[in-house]
Parts: C-alpha cells; structure tokens; sequence
C-alpha cells in the first residue's frame, strides 16, 4: 500500500454537471464486488456511478455531482487511498464523503490513516447490507438538504440584490424631479406668494413641504442601499470627536428645546467613522425628537468597555417606546407615530442595525414608555 500519493494529472474540464437525485459513485477494480454494491443500494433514491480504477472514478468525479464514494482500498495502479488524497487536492472532489470499504486492510493504523485523509468511514468486507444502506442513506440525505440550502441561499442572495439595485436606481432617478418641485414650489413661494389667495398659500405650503420630506426620504433610502453595496472603510476613530461634530450639528434644537447631554469620555476605537456618524447622528436626533415637550430633554452618552467589546448608551428622558412595538423598531420604513407628531422617514434606526451588523456589532433598546429609552450598541473592541 502507498503511504504518499503519486502526482496524477487531474485534467481540468467544465463545472460538474447538476443532478436533481443525490448520485453515489462505487469504486472497485472486482466487476462482482461492483455489482453487488449496487445491488445492495439501488433501492435508494440515487443515482448510481460505477468505476473499476482510481482514474475512472476521478474523471467521472470531474464530471458529475455525488453525495458519497465509497472507494476500494486494494486497487491496482491507483489504491483508494490514493485517489483520496488526490481528491482532497481538486476544489470540486475535495468535500465528497469517503467510505472505505476493504477486505485485506483490517488494521487499525490503516483505519486511521483513511480518517486523517478525510475518509467519513471505513468498512470492511463482507458487507452488512443493510448497514451499508443506513450509512449511504445518512450521506444521500445530507447532500439533499445540503443543496436545498445552497440553492434557497442563491435565490435568497440574487433577490437581495435586485432589489437593493432597484431601490438604489428608483432613489437616484427621483432626487432630481423632486428636487425641482422644491426649488420651484420655493421661488414660488418667495415671489409670488402675494397672487394667491389662503387657500393657494396652503397648497403650495403642502406642496413644499411634502417635496422637502420626499428628499428626506431618498436621501436616507439611498443611504440605507449604499451600506454593503461599498466598502467600509475601518481606521482609528476618536469617538469623542465625532460626537462633538454631532452635538454641533444639534446646537440649534438643542437651545431651542433647552436640551442636556451629558457625555462620559469616549473611546478611541478601530472601526467606521461613518457607522459611529451614523449612530450617534440618528439616535441624538431621536432623543431629542421623541420628547411629549412637558420637560426639556436630558440625554446622556456613554460607553464601557467589556471582555471583547465597547459596549455604549444613549439614554434619553422622552416618551419611551411601548414594548407592543418592540419589533418594529428596526424594521425599515415603520413608523410607530403619525408623521405630523414626530417627522421622520422610519429609515434610520433600519440603517444603523444594517450598518453596525456589517461591522461585527450589534444594536439593541431598553424603554419604560413615558420615563424614556437607552439604545445600546456593541463594537468590537480592536483599540484603546
């Protein structure tokens, strides 16, 4: 028996051909231990392959699918153990359960060698029938659930991405036209507001104003498409920077709802200053939103470090979330109040779960409707 494999060319062809029933591929250089395998298993919904050498059953490998092989040890020119490592070599053949069967290499050392070649068993001679039929069966099932997967997840991956595409394309070819309704609806507004009566200044006001939460819309859409669609670009980040820049951005509602924000030091991490943008922008901008005005808001920032990761916290003093709506929080496009009371375009948080997720981190939210509510969000912890 070889204890190294000698290099045999493995000619290159197309893609395997894809077989709706599971196949499984007999090898033996005996035509009697071939046809009675098969006909042990052809009760089986398989398809059955049958090779009398290594060189057979490698190029039949290199043109059909197979759930399992179960491959003669003891062969002439080419031993099973040989086209085992041969197969662990080729990407196509290189994930195809092995099982062993022989009738002279009873030892346990030969056992052990087909295990670290990547063989699933090792059987010997003369075969249990219907042992042989439980353990290929186990292999045949595998592989159909295993291909029913692959292929949901190519469908589930090719949906996705059209429709991202779509919702990238209807973004980018509607800014313009609602762009235009705002700058016109807006120098109608500035010179001839004067020609209309109440009833036309009411109109063009919803005109505006609706074009100017159409932009909104887009804006965050076209946002929300973008993550995953481009690279993310990681590097060190002073947190305390960006949410200075942030709170600035904030300084005029702020003052005019008498707002606090009560910031601990933050870290300096490896990460995405765009995500940790994105984050502190929309979750400063709901909790100064989600406010019943009865009091000014407070909100505090935090972050603590923990065994892998910075685990940080805005809090707020608003009107909380009811746990009835605990789902829809970071659903894309939900709305949990009439847009009149609290405006928005129910994309941000959608965005920011996206977002941080790509990133390795998650988001998540404690709430006590009518006290207010902590969003917490985790990054991985890759700096100081």
């Amino acid at each position: 028996m070889a204890q190294t494999a000698r290099k045999h060319p493995v000619e290159t062809i197309a893609a395997p051909v894809v077989e709706e029933r599971p196949n499984i591929l007999i090898v033996d250089d005996r035509k009697e231990n071939l046809l009675a395998t098969e006909k042990v298993l052809k009760s089986l919904d398989a398809g059955i392959f049958k090779a009398n050498s290594g060189n057979e059953a490698l190029s039949l490998m290199l043109r059909h699918k197979f759930a399992v092989v179960l491959l003669d040890v003891q062969m002439p020119e080419m031993d099973g153990f040989e086209v085992a490592m041969l197969m662990q070599d080729h990407e196509s053949m290189c994930g195809i359960p092995i099982i062993f069967v022989t009738a002279i290499s009873k030892e346990e050392k030969y056992a052990s060698q087909a295990a670290e070649i990547g063989a699933v068993d090792y059987i010997f001679k003369p075969i249990n029938p219907e042992i042989l039929k439980s353990k290929v069966k186990v292999y045949l099932d595998i592989y159909v659930q295993r291909e029913q997967i692959l292929r949901l997840n190519a469908v589930l991956r090719q949906s996705n991405a059209e429709l991202e595409r779509f919702a990238y394309i209807c973004s980018h070819d509607m800014q313009e036209p609602v762009r235009m309704m705002n700058s016109y609806g807006g120098l109608l507004d500035k010179n001839a507001a004067g020609l209309l009566d109440d009833k036309g200044k009411k109109y063009l006001g919803l005109i505006i104003s609706n074009a100017q939460r159409m932009q909104k819309m887009i804006q965050d859409i076209l946002a929300f498409s973008r993550i995953g669609r481009e690279d993310i670009k990681m590097e060190r980040v002073d947190c305390n920077a960006i949410l200075r820049e942030v709170l600035g951005e904030f300084e005029t509602i702020i003052k005019e709802k008498h707002a606090c924000a009560l910031c601990d030091s933050l870290p300096t991490l490896e990460t995405s200053p765009t995500l940790m943008r994105v984050l502190l922008q929309n979750l400063l901008s709901n909790a100064l939103k989600f406010q019943d005005g009865s009091k000014p808001p407070e909100i505090t920032i935090k972050a603590e470090r923990q065994t892998s990761f910075w685990r940080f916290a805005v809090s707020d003093n608003g009107i909380g979330i009811d746990p009835a709506f605990r789902h829809k929080i970071f659903a894309i496009f939900q709305r949990l109040h009439r847009k009149e009371d609290y405006p928005g375009t129910g994309i941000g948080l959608s965005t920011c779960k996206k977002f941080i997720e790509l990133c390795g981190g998650s988001i998540g939210f404690e709430s006590v409707p009518g006290q207010g509510t902590t969003f917490f969000f985790t990054l991985p912890q890759k700096g100081t």
